[in-house]
C-alpha cells in the first residue's frame, strides 16, 4: 500500500512537494524544499496501516479536513456573486449545489497540529475528528488556554467531533 506525505519544511515557510512514503514508514526521507534529510515516525503508523499519530513529528494530535484547494472554491463563490444581479441570484444557488457535491466527493486528508503535515492515502481507521480550535490554542498556549479543559489521552484517533 503506498502513501503519500507533505512534510512541512522546517527550514522553509512553504510545504515541500507530497513525498511518496509507503507503508512500513521508513526512518527517514530526503525534502524536496532543502534536500535534507528528515527523520519520520514509522511507530506512528499502526498495524492495519492508518495513521495513530504524526509520520513527521510523531505528535498524536491530528484532524481531519477536506482535500480540496481553498482558493478554488473562493473563485467559485466569488464568481457566483458576481454574476448573482444578472443571473436573479440563481448563480449562487448553483454555488452552493456545486460546494455540496465537490464537499461529498473530495477525500479527507489528515493533517498535524503542531508541523501541519499532510496524510494522504492512508487507510480511514483510526478516525480523527475534524479541526478542534481548543486543541490548537492549548498546543500554542499552554494547558490553561481552553479554562482548564485536560488534553485527551492518546490524542485524537478515534477521538468524538469536537462541540461547535
Amino acid at each position: 500500500m503506498s502513501a503519500r506525505v507533505a512534510l512541512r519544511c522546517p527550514r522553509g515557510v512553504e510545504a515541500a512537494s507530497p513525498t511518496p512514503v509507503t507503508v512500513p514508514i521508513p526512518d527517514a526521507v530526503r525534502c524536496t524544499h532543502c534536500g535534507d534529510v528528515h527523520a519520520l515516525v514509522p511507530t506512528s503508523v499502526n498495524a492495519r496501516g492508518g495513521v495513530q499519530a504524526c509520520t513527521a513529528c510523531g505528535h498524536p494530535e491530528l484532524y481531519t479536513q477536506k482535500d480540496f484547494p481553498r482558493a478554488l472554491g473562493i473563485a467559485i463563490v466569488v464568481l457566483a456573486a458576481l454574476l448573482a444581479p444578472f443571473t436573479y441570484y440563481a448563480s449562487l444557488g448553483v454555488a452552493a449545489l456545486i460546494d455540496a457535491l465537490l464537499y461529498h466527493f473530495a477525500p479527507n486528508v489528515v493533517l498535524c497540529y503542531v508541523c501541519r503535515s499532510e496524510h494522504r492515502g492512508f487507510p480511514p481507521t483510526p478516525k480523527h475528528p475534524r479541526f478542534d480550535r481548543e486543541i490548537e490554542e492549548r498546543l500554542k498556549f499552554g494547558e490553561r488556554a481552553v479554562m482548564g479543559k485536560p488534553m485527551r489521552r492518546g490524542g485524537t484517533a478515534d477521538a468524538p467531533e469536537p462541540e461547535h
